[in-house]
């Protein structure tokens, strides 16, 4: 039985080797190595965006997707180029700007918005990833 094993797993690693190296296809349901498949990646950015306040934990991504936690950030990071955090904090970075450019709503109006605790941690977490505070960076996109 054991010698059975072998050979079913010999072939498995060749037809692996043989599709990996002669394959030419590249359609959308390719798995990536140890990242996330392209509808669990999908599905984990879904999530993710709708609660771009932060209220969502990395147990409920996980399970969404059919995953450990473990596993699930790591895949995200192998997938993303980045851990979920700061995957989610570039997108509320994002959200913030959008707001600053097209609303006249105060900062920390808009920092409760995109899920920071305060104008304090909005500010740091903005000039940290823009090299700008968020009032400066709208007076200087508005002129």
């Amino acid at each position: 039985p054991s010698a059975g094993l072998f050979v079913e797993q010999a072939l498995d690693h060749l037809c692996l080797h043989l599709i990996r190296a002669y394959s030419t296809a590249a359609g959308p349901d390719v798995i990536r190595s140890h990242g996330l498949a392209p509808w669990q990646e999908r599905r984990a950015k879904e999530i993710l965006l709708a609660s771009i306040d932060g209220r969502i934990g990395l147990d409920e991504l996980a399970r969404a997707c059919g995953l450990s936690r473990s596993h699930f950030a790591r895949a995200l990071k192998a997938t993303t180029g980045t851990p979920p955090f700061q995957w989610l904090l570039a997108r509320r970075i994002e959200r913030a700007k959008d707001l600053l450019l097209d609303t006249a709503l105060p900062i920390d109006r808009i920092a409760h918005r995109c899920g920071f605790t305060d104008q304090s941690h909005f500010t740091r977490a903005f000039l940290k990833a823009v090299e700008v505070p968020p009032g400066l960076w709208r007076r200087s996109r508005r002129l």
